[in-house]
């Protein structure tokens, strides 16, 4: 029984890519979710909360809460932070890190944008879900019910560049050192070590109008690489829409705006079409609200990428 345990503990970072690496979409909002570069360059001090369920129609399908918030000082350094709890079945994980990026410029329009997170990581599995009869069960590590494991530091690195209305960069996530053992058993656990690029290019079509296609590939460690399309349509700076094609099958969409001064909101739906017919209608849709609210009397539109 404990060997399983231990596979399930290998298998579901990489069903759910990592939690270092959550899922999340909504970039077009807050470009954290692409990238902990962009932190400070993009609705800065903006503080947002991200919330996505996965897998919908599921028991037990993964749900993930993200608290963040960026800003800039001395128009080169740039300070962040996220908060991330994500809940997958028997699953908990807990991921606190904080954000440093330092912008470079040369020649002319030219930038790079070099971020380090470093924080601490938690996680935990509840077996009394399934295993919490001691008549059936005699392994101690499945009686004993919720098993957590000891604090561990994590870390990210990222870079941007930007050159007038292309953005282009790469993110590196999990970069953990160690493996998190439990408390009161034997089992380990070690987050998969991620990976994913993304280059967009602002295209202006008039005074109100512009379109951004954004092209992104993941990949990682155990983890299939898996390309996405998802170009976003502003109108005024102050309203988008955009639309998401995955190579996994999965098609998406994502609707927002700044619907109140310094108020922001945002919905993305996917649906992925590579499951088995014989599954229940739809079971398989993903949904993520996004709501930010811009703080210390930072209500100037900031939406557009070019901010």
């Amino acid at each position: 029984m404990r060997k399983t345990i231990s596979i399930l503990l290998v298998l579901m970072p990489a069903l759910v890519l990592g939690q270092q690496f959550p899922a999340m979409e909504g970039y077009c909002v807050n470009p954290l979710n692409l990238s902990p570069a962009y932190a400070g360059i993009r609705n800065s001090k903006t503080l947002f909360l991200d919330y996505r369920s996965d897998w919908t129609g599921i028991d037990g399908g993964p749900k993930t809460y993200q608290l963040s918030y960026s800003s800039k000082f001395k128009n080169r350094v740039g300070l962040g932070g996220r908060f991330i709890y994500d809940k997958t079945d028997i699953f908990k994980q807990t991921l606190i890190l904080g954000t440093y990026t330092y912008e470079i410029n040369f020649k002319e329009d030219n930038s790079l944008t070099f971020g380090l997170s470093a924080g601490l990581y938690r996680n935990s599995i509840d077996l009394t879900k399934y295993y919490n009869d001691p008549a059936y069960v005699q392994d101690l590590v499945l009686i004993n019910g919720l098993q957590t494991s000891r604090i561990k530091f994590a870390s990210d690195i990222s870079i941007l560049y930007k050159h007038k209305n292309i953005d282009a960069g790469i993110y590196f996530s999990n970069m953990m050192f160690g493996t998190a053992k439990y408390r009161n058993t034997d089992m380990t656990y070690k987050p998969l070590k991620n990976y994913l690029v993304h280059i967009s290019y602002l295209i202006k079509l008039d005074d109100k109008w512009s379109v951004e296609p954004l092209a992104i590939v993941r990949g990682g460690e155990h983890v299939p690489l898996q390309f996405e399309i998802s170009p976003t349509a502003y109108w005024n700076n102050r309203f988008w829409g955009t639309a998401v094609v995955r190579s996994s099958g999965t098609i998406g969409f994502g609707l927002g705006g700044e619907i109140y001064k310094g108020l922001l909101l945002n919905y993305s739906y996917s649906l992925n079409n590579n499951i088995n017919s014989r599954m229940p209608a739809n079971p398989f849709g993903s949904h993520q609200i996004t709501l930010g609210i811009r703080l210390f009397g930072n209500h100037k539109d900031q939406n557009s990428p070019e901010e």
